[in-house]
């Protein structure tokens, strides 16, 4: 919210809600009163705008399905609590806006044998849910592919190597981090 001031509890202003004038508005949050500028809209949208309108549509109707998995919704509202959210249902709002990060590639373990660990460090402002990964060789092929398994929960996952790779200098790793929403993010790299 752009100005707005909380307003002490006074007679006056307890519960009160709605405009004042052309610029001011009171809401209720938290049992408080908030004193903000109310927002002036001209009637015409941009494409960003519209856009931007477009995927808050989109984000609200994800979280509102979430309220039907009782077990994930569970889950939003305990991660909303440790994190100070106002609700897991907003958890679950944000979460559709904001796709993973992959801190890591570690390729320290693997030496092209079956079996060799590739650490992969991710997180989500919720839950990572899945990681994929793929080897190809320097002129491209698809050496293998997989998922990786969760090991560990600050944000660590393994990937075990299934495929016999005695040529990997120059091979290309390519790690996808996805969250519930579905949001992906793609890291690369060269094994030298």
């Amino acid at each position: 919210m752009g100005n707005m001031a909380i307003v002490k509890r006074n007679l006056i202003t307890t519960g009160l809600s709605g405009k004042l004038g052309k610029n001011l508005v009171f809401r209720q949050r938290k049992g408080k009163t908030i004193l903000s500028v109310a927002a002036h809209y001209s009637g015409k949208r941009t494409v960003a705008q519209e856009q931007q309108k477009n995927r808050f549509k989109k984000a609200t109707l994800y979280a509102n399905t979430q309220k039907h998995d009782s077990e994930l919704m569970e889950e939003y509202n305990r991660v909303a609590k440790e994190k100070g959210i106002y609700s897991g249902y907003n958890l679950a709002v944000s979460d559709y806006f904001h796709p993973p990060t992959i801190e890591k590639i570690d390729t320290r373990n693997y030496h092209g044998e079956i079996g060799d660990i590739i650490e992969i460090i991710a997180f989500d402002d919720f839950k990572v849910k899945r990681i994929e990964l793929e080897i190809y060789s320097s002129d491209g092929n698809l050496i293998e592919k997989g998922l990786a398994y969760k090991y560990d929960e600050n944000g660590k996952w393994h990937y075990a190597a299934s495929v016999d790779n005695s040529e990997y200098k120059g091979n290309k790793i390519v790690v996808k981090a996805f969250d519930y929403p579905g949001n992906e993010k793609v890291k690369e790299v060269v094994l030298n």
